[in-house]
């Protein structure tokens, strides 16, 4: 092994006066030491994909680094050359073991794709479909657009493409590569007559989308139902002149074959409002509701429903901003859905979204007419009550249905009432003893709560709370440094009090909260007493987890110098 790699060395001598020539003599150090690190590597007998592949990177990285210097000299040309033969020596000794990975054919093409080795391209595209055409449509089909798009050749592309559905007869990405293939090479043969200046023949089957034709009637004989096939073959017939005959048959078999598919019909009405040969915004828009229109005529169903008001809504997205008509159509097709009961209660939310607050509460009512135990709904009916006149009709909706409210209107309730009698009560319904709420509307509402008792209650009744809050998992360390706050505000600290209030906090969250040990030694510093820090010190090392407590040496270590100032006032 070592001899091999030696001899390798050796070999990459030849390189080390191109390297210098582009690289600090350190940069080139540093290269030949990786590439012999990866040597040694492929020497190994128990061989990975990644002792390949991790190298190949590597070099590829060199090459991009000596591209990005800009230069065109021999030297740099001769540097690249190196590093691509290596590259390609790679692949194929990679290959060797590994002859069945798919992805690293792919690599392989590209690469060569890349640095324009296009005889052996071919060559590689060849063995990987021997090997792998039977069992991997999606190969030929990269097969033939490099034929095609790359190596200009439209003759190996169709015999790809003709081996390719004589193994997969049933491939829509074979059938859809091989129609687009067809009619772009189509408009290559128009756009040269053209340039000629020779006259077109329309009836020539080269010019006028019939080997196209032929494609599409095949894929229609062995693919019978997929619709994704069809919709894209649409749309790119639709991008050449001289295909439009060909996009309205494949248009009207779509008709015929799935004009039950509501996935079709959305597809067709969306289209409409990229088409940009239409005029205006607003007669795209009308073209698209007579596609829907002409959809629900046919399948009154709530998924093609559900398209349409998707569509609706993406429509009027700036409704507040834009045209009257846009304002209007929104109504319109938002009351027609609502009076057929079509309406999902996301629709009517983004309905008053979208409309104005005179509208707002009649849409409402509706919402909760048709949605009564939708909750949702229920949680917008109780914001829009939170007004002066009619808090208390919210408040009695949002203690009746308390259990399933949501945390983000558990806020904003207690913001609303925090200043009013009816606090005292929610306030027990989240941390009383029948509490009605998760462990997570808990968690975001203690410090609120600890400051509320403390202004209306007592500083004994903070402590209690905190004391059954913080052994509870509905909780975090930020509790601590609430009360601890509270606590030296007042006009004489209680010192034992609030050691007690960090002992309690750290057997809870000490094993990972660096923040709270940080402050219980500022803790004693300022207000306790500094001899105690060096025992808070390793007591959190110790009690910390691993991470953590290197996390925390190290940030004590920065702070010491302010912990030394505090120290000394």
């Amino acid at each position: 092994m070592a001899e091999f790699v030696q001899r390798r060395k050796e070999e990459l001598i030849i390189e080390v006066p191109v390297l210098n020539s582009h690289f600090q003599k350190s940069v080139v150090k540093n290269i030949l030491n990786q590439r012999e690190k990866y040597e040694y590597r492929l020497m190994r007998r128990n061989k990975q994909k990644s002792d390949f592949t991790l190298y190949i990177t590597f070099l590829k990285t060199i090459i991009k680094k000596v591209q990005k210097m800009g230069s065109t000299s021999t030297e740099t040309l001769k540097l690249i050359n190196q590093h691509n033969n290596r590259i390609i020596d790679l692949y194929r000794a990679s290959l060797k073991y590994f002859k069945d990975d798919v992805s690293l054919w792919k690599e392989y093409i590209k690469f060569l794709l890349k640095c324009k080795r296009l005889t052996l391209l071919r060559t590689v595209l060849n063995s990987a479909l021997l090997l792998h055409g039977h069992i991997s449509d999606s190969l030929y089909v990269f097969a033939i657009r490099q034929e095609f798009e790359d190596l200009k050749s439209i003759q190996k592309a169709r015999e790809m493409y003709t081996d390719g559905l004589h193994a997969h007869k049933n491939s829509s990405k074979l059938y859809f590569e091989a129609f687009k293939c067809e009619l772009a090479y189509s408009e290559t043969l128009i756009q040269k007559l053209l340039k000629s200046g020779k006259e077109l023949n329309l009836e020539d089957p080269a010019l006028n989308g019939s080997v196209a034709k032929v494609v599409f009637e095949s894929a229609v004989e062995n693919v019978k139902n997929d619709t994704d096939l069809y919709f894209k073959m649409y749309e790119e017939a639709t991008k050449y002149n001289f295909a439009l005959n060909l996009s309205k048959e494949i248009k009207n078999f779509m008709l015929t074959t799935f004009d039950t598919d509501p996935n079709y019909w959305d597809t067709l009405a969306t289209n409409e409002l990229l088409d940009s040969t239409s005029s205006t915004e607003k007669f795209r828009i009308t073209k698209c509701l007579d596609r829907y229109n002409a959809a629900l005529s046919v399948i009154d169903t709530d998924e093609m429903w559900d398209k349409y008001l998707t569509t609706i809504l993406k429509i009027t997205s700036d409704t507040k901003k834009t045209e009257v008509y846009k304002r209007n159509l929104l109504r319109q097709s938002m009351y027609n859905a609502h009076k057929k009961n079509k309406l999902k209660p996301k629709h009517y939310i983004e309905w008053m979204n979208k409309s104005k607050s005179s509208m707002t509460k009649e849409i409402l009512n509706w919402a909760i007419e048709a949605y009564p135990n939708d909750t949702s709904i229920l949680e917008i009916n109780i914001k829009n009550k939170l007004t002066d006149t009619d808090e208390l009709i919210a408040y009695k909706l949002f203690k009746q249905n308390a259990n399933k409210i949501s945390p983000d209107l558990w806020l904003t309730i207690v913001e609303h009432f925090s200043n009013k009698p009816l606090i005292s009560d929610i306030f027990y319904m989240i941390f009383g003893d029948k509490s009605v709420c998760s462990n997570e509307i808990k968690q975001k509402l203690g410090n609120e709560y600890l400051l509320w008792l403390s202004k209306n209650k007592s500083l004994n009744d903070v402590r209690n709370a905190y004391n059954k809050l913080i052994i509870s998992s509905s909780c975090d360390a930020s509790l601590c440094k609430t009360l601890v706050t509270l606590e030296t505000e007042q006009q004489k600290i209680d010192i034992s009090k609030i050691r007690q209030h960090f002992t309690l906090a750290c057997m809870q969250f000490g094993k990972t909260n660096i923040d709270l040990w940080m402050e219980r030694i500022y803790f004693e510093l300022k207000y306790g007493s500094p001899k105690l820090v060096s025992n808070t010190y390793h007591q959190a090392l110790t009690t910390l987890n691993n991470e953590e407590s290197d996390q925390f040496a190290e940030e004590y270590a920065s702070r010491a110098s302010t912990f030394n100032i505090i120290c000394k006032t």
